[in-house]
């Protein structure tokens, strides 16, 4: 077996572990972000007042006090994102921009989310259990999976 038929042997392993990857994040991405959606819709508390984990700090802190509607609109970008894994999971190299972004976009977004953890314990400490690592470990698991370029060219040798 020559080295390029070796490394294309790799990069398909690491397409399926990928596919699997996307499949998991994209069920977790429907089932959480589509039932917050759904209790936002149906106005359903996430949780009492002074709980850690309610969505009152949106409206404290980023709102100005006043109700604030950043958390649904979250919620649908991530439902949405939900959806796209499942299509990335078919067809990671036709997704390559999108996972790309998504990498980048959630490595970010992570990082941001730990310097505010950081700056502002008392608000952001429930982050450290529930967004930092679903955000960084998509990123992470992207990164180590996702299809290079070479696959492409040497796909059909």
């Amino acid at each position: 077996m020559t080295q390029s038929h070796i490394m294309v042997n790799n990069e398909i392993k690491k397409l399926a572990t990928l596919a699997l990857f996307l499949r998991i994040y994209g069920v977790l991405s429907l089932i959480i972000f589509g039932s917050l959606f759904l209790g936002f819709l149906l106005q359903i508390p996430l949780l009492a007042e002074g709980e850690p984990l309610n969505w009152t700090i949106w409206n404290g802190i980023q709102c100005g006090g006043e109700p604030c509607h950043v958390p649904p609109m979250l919620f649908i970008i991530y439902l949405v994102w939900g959806v796209f894994f499942f299509l990335a999971a078919q067809k990671p190299l036709a997704y390559l921009s999108f996972l790309n972004f998504t990498m980048w976009a959630n490595l970010f977004h992570g990082l941001l989310m730990v310097m505010q953890a950081l700056m502002m314990p008392e608000h952001y400490w429930s982050k450290w259990f529930t967004d930092i690592p679903f955000i960084l470990i998509l990123a992470l698991g992207i990164y180590l999976w996702r299809p290079k370029r070479a696959i492409e060219e040497n796909a059909n040798p």
